[in-house]
């Protein structure tokens, strides 16, 4: 679909069915992190993502696994806007093995000032398509501030850099950290207690 030349979708079709989807950019945020929350079980993330957009619509529709999955699929093709799989997707986790570029979490003041500066748009009074938000939010000019701190995570600092800069660059991304999540910390701290005490990291796994 082309967000220019097409209506933006608002349903999708799951078993045959033609049922609404929750197109609105706070649930593709919501839908993020319950993904990446290390603290729920899979089914439970299953069952949220099912009713955050869908609602109880679907659930009378999951008679298997094949529909389950249908409704899955088509959650997954609403979020990336209609692109392909395989195509590259910038979330909260950023890529593989690096910290990540951003957190709707703890970027939100940034965000939200961000729109306004960019595009005069307040979150907290409009309500956007998820494929609008998406494509002003990887839109957003490179002279905003949250810009900026991304660029500050994200960027290597090269050994050969002066000293000056490298310090400035090392100093933006100590105060542009991303927290730790405080579950991870917990169970961070809980490990570190368990061995110090001579115990086994067996005692974490409930």
């Amino acid at each position: 679909m082309n967000v220019l030349m097409d209506d933006l979708p608002c349903t999708v079709i799951v078993a045959d069915v033609e049922i609404p989807i929750d197109t609105d950019y706070r649930t593709g945020i919501l839908f993020e992190q319950t993904l990446s929350d290390p603290a729920m079980p899979d089914n439970e993330k299953l069952n949220t993502v099912l009713k955050l957009y869908y609602g109880d619509a679907v659930f009378p529709l999951l008679g298997d696994m094949d529909t389950v999955q249908e409704a899955l699929n088509g959650i997954m093709w609403f979020y990336r806007c209609g692109a392909d799989e395989t195509a590259g997707s910038e979330t909260e986790g950023g890529a593989s093995g690096k910290d990540p570029p951003f957190s709707y979490e703890h970027d939100a003041g940034y965000i939200y000032a961000a729109f306004v500066e960019a595009y005069g748009i307040d979150l907290t009074k409009n309500r956007l398509h998820w494929w609008q938000f998406r494509a002003l939010f990887l839109g957003l000019p490179e002279t905003v501030l949250f810009c900026k701190i991304m660029a500050y995570r994200t960027m290597e600092i090269p050994a050969k850099m002066p000293k000056e800069k490298k310090r400035f660059y090392q100093r933006m991304k100590r105060i542009y950290r991303i927290p730790e999540p405080a579950e991870q910390i917990r169970l961070e701290k809980e490990m570190e207690a368990i061995l110090a005490n001579g115990g086994d990291i067996s005692q974490l796994i409930k």
